[in-house]
């Protein structure tokens, strides 16, 4: 009895443990977003103005003087909207049952398609920015859903879902679809792209709790999914715990810690000991005093010049694709002293500045192995080992300030190149002469780094905002095509044996096609919703065909006005006019009613009628559980393929994807993932559809790297971590 009592203690102070854990989520969630909502309505009005000043045409002006007066006027209840909507979908065990039940049937046209595409696309952007963060946080609320009961759903604080909750918000506003977009364009840049911070913070609510301190993400293979009993998720959490795993390679190591040994080694107040191999010379001798004193050694500022006369050099030698190793930039660094001192060499680099050039040098080499930064990309960088080995002797707060501007141009020239397949992309001209803008202009002054940060701050801006549109276009045509295929093969399979009579045919092929096509679009193939609609088709083929047989004509006398009223209600809920709906319901009711009047076999009492041996074998069974189970299992199949994937296969990640044995690989972006049927499609930098993969075959690429995700991390920060890790074990 008393153990009961300690456990049932126990477990209420668990409870109570999660329940404080909730509360402070909640709270944490609305602060940040209030904190971006307001910014977004209080910064709104100044934007719109600006942009419709700088419009090219009246027509523009005039939109975005609209969304200004509507901001203005609706600015109150568009931000109490947005939060009442957030905080039901906060709701324990609600979250679902509110979007499904307050979504309204509505036909899927332009306008709303628009409105996917934008959700989609901004759903993508926040992915590809802090997609990390919000994977660990859906893994820790799922951990929490089976350990506390009243919890609200893992989703519910997803981007995407966040962006549904701001359309549910301004869905009612009268505004045209070009209105609407600039008000999800405001959303996405002042909430929707800054959400990351939201994230972090929340997830360090978890790990300050005990709460799945470290994530692990891994792959979900095919014989773990064929053996789950719950939804297969894209991703599997596991818990770390460091005093369980000493004796692995994990290396915890903080950003502090970093800057602490890069600093005390610089300096020579570190020296690594032991028998390493592999490492340079410099990173292994004690300074002595006569080192540190710089007695023997040639002065800095003579290492500099000369590091600066080969870094001038190096634009003429590029076209060679010559990339000059540490130890000949050392050598011809002393060739270059010892002209100056009329060809004697009678001193040595001091230590601290070899050590410099040895551990820059070592990261650069980290830069040319890191096999998700691009080959091409790659070679242009390494152009700038150079002026970061002189920026690091120079600067010691190249390794402390994440932001430094040779830290931003590393990475920023990943980030820019990702795209890039061939040398004589013209972005990558635009690239290089960054590039050599640096090696001709920089000396000690860090400006050149600045300028070079906002140069490719403005390209990338630049090239982003063309290609989201191409891509918002393409992603758009290539959801309409898919949902469209769908649609017509369901109604393929429906209709393969029977005869639409053409004075029904466009309530078949026009007005249920295209509920069909919305129901698809909002809720997928395998919903309720999808099925309802294939099944009520079929009752409705089944009906129209001509009356050969007794038990047809029951069938039909008994449920066609039932069935009028059936298909006429799924219409009308939808958006499509309701003239030509009223006069698709009377055709087909003309038509069961002339198919009752005409049969005329003589009405028989069904007890003493016989039913003939031709009527038994040519009645139809009724397959639909098995059509149902066929659409689960098609389901199943293609969720399967979709969990092979890693966890960071989402719209927005970057590949070298794999085009054929004889083809070369295509540097392409994941635009899209189109869930029930297992397909990836893939866009080039300018956001044009390049190819499709098979999400099984793409995820048996990836494991035999014949397809590789390009660069998701700070290409500087790896490299550092890979030189420390060499050395600080």
């Amino acid at each position: 009895m008393e153990l009961n009592q300690n456990f049932n203690l126990a477990e209420d102070n668990k409870s109570d443990k999660y329940s404080k854990v909730i509360d402070k989520v909640f709270t944490c969630s609305n602060e940040h977003l209030m904190v971006l909502f307001t910014q977004m309505l209080t910064t709104a009005d100044e934007k719109l103005f600006d942009l419709a000043e700088k419009s090219d045409s009246n027509e523009d002006q005039s939109m975005y003087m609209d969304c200004t007066r509507i901001f203005r006027t609706e600015k109150n209840d568009i931000g109490g909207h947005f939060f009442v909507n957030l905080n039901n979908s906060l709701k324990a065990s609600q979250a679902h049952d509110v979007d499904s039940e307050s979504e309204e049937l509505a036909l899927v046209g332009q306008d709303e398609m628009e409105e996917m595409v934008a959700i989609t696309t901004m759903h993508s952007k926040a992915m590809n920015i802090y997609g990390v963060e919000v994977n660990h946080l859906e893994a820790r609320l799922e951990y929490l859903e089976i350990m506390y009961m009243d919890m609200f759903d893992k989703e519910a604080l997803d981007p995407k879902h966040i962006c549904e909750i701001f359309q549910r918000t301004i869905e009612n506003l009268e505004m045209a679809i070009e209105v609407k977009l600039v008000f999800y364009k405001l959303f996405d840049d002042e909430v929707c792209s800054k959400l990351g911070v939201m994230y972090k913070t929340i997830n360090q609510i978890f790990i300050d709790n005990d709460i799945m301190p470290e994530i692990i993400m891994k792959t979900t293979k095919q014989e773990e999914v064929e053996h789950a009993e719950e939804e297969v998720s894209m991703q599997v959490a596991s818990y770390y715990d460091p005093t369980e795993n000493v004796a692995t390679d994990f290396i915890p190591r903080t950003k502090d810690d970093i800057c602490r040994i890069v600093n005390d080694f610089m300096s020579g107040d570190m020296t690594i000991t032991g028998d390493e191999i592999d490492l340079p010379e410099s990173f292994l001798r004690k300074p002595s005093q006569q080192d540190i004193d710089g007695k023997n050694s040639y002065e800095r500022k003579e290492v500099l010049k000369a590091l600066s006369k080969l870094q001038h050099k190096l634009t003429s030698r590029k076209d060679n694709n010559e990339c000059l190793t540490t130890d000949q930039i050392k050598q011809e660094l002393l060739s270059d002293i010892s002209k100056e001192h009329g060809g004697v060499i009678d001193k040595q680099v001091n230590i601290l500045d070899e050590r410099n050039m040895d551990f820059v040098g070592m990261m650069f080499g980290a830069i040319v192995d890191d096999e998700t930064v691009s080959e091409i990309m790659t070679n242009l960088i390494y152009q700038l080992q150079i002026p970061v080995m002189k920026v690091a002797m120079s600067d010691n707060s190249l390794f402390q300030n994440e932001e430094h501007p040779a830290r931003a141009t590393v990475d920023l020239l990943t980030q820019a190149g990702k795209g890039i397949n061939i040398r004589d992309d013209y972005l990558f001209d635009e690239l290089e002469n960054i590039v050599d803008s640096i090696l001709d202009e920089f000396e000690i002054d860090i400006d050149t780094f600045e300028q070079a940060v906002d140069d490719l701050e403005n390209i990338i801006f630049k090239e982003e905002e063309i290609a989201n549109e191409t891509e918002r276009q393409q992603q758009k045509q290539i959801l309409q095509e898919h949902a469209r295929n769908i649609v017509i093969t369901q109604l393929k399979m429906v209709s393969s044996d029977k005869r639409i009579p053409n004075e029904v045919r466009p309530l078949i092929l026009k007005h249920w096609s295209t509920l069909m096509l919305n129901r698809y679009l909002r809720h997928g193939r395998n919903s309720e919703k999808w099925v309802q609609s294939v099944l009520l088709l079929k009752l409705l083929l089944k009906c129209m065909q001509p009356i050969r047989y007794p038990s047809q004509f029951k069938m039909i006398n008994d449920n066609h006005v039932a069935l009028l009223e059936a298909v006429n209600d799924e219409l009308y809920e939808t958006q499509q006019n309701k003239g030509d709906i009223a006069a698709q319901i009377s055709q087909l009711k003309s038509h069961f009613i002339k198919l009752i009047d005409g049969y005329d076999m003589k009405i028989v009492d069904e007890n003493i009628a016989e039913v003939s041996k031709e009527e038994l074998l040519s009645e139809e069974p009724d397959n639909s559980e098995e059509e149902l189970k066929y659409i689960q299992e098609q389901t199943e199949i293609a969720k399967q393929k979709i969990a092979q994937l890693e966890s960071t296969a989402k719209p927005g990640a970057w590949y070298e994807i794999y085009n054929g044995d004889e083809r070369a690989v295509r540097r392409l972006k994941l635009s899209i993932i189109l869930t029930d049927a297992a397909q990836l499609i893939f866009v080039d930098r300018k956001g044009v559809k390049v190819i499709e993969k098979d999400a099984e075959e793409f995820a048996k690429e990836l494991e035999d790297n014949r397809s590789r995700m390009l660069a998701d991390h700070s290409t500087f920060d790896n490299a550092l971590g890979k030189v420390i890790s060499a050395f600080a074990a």
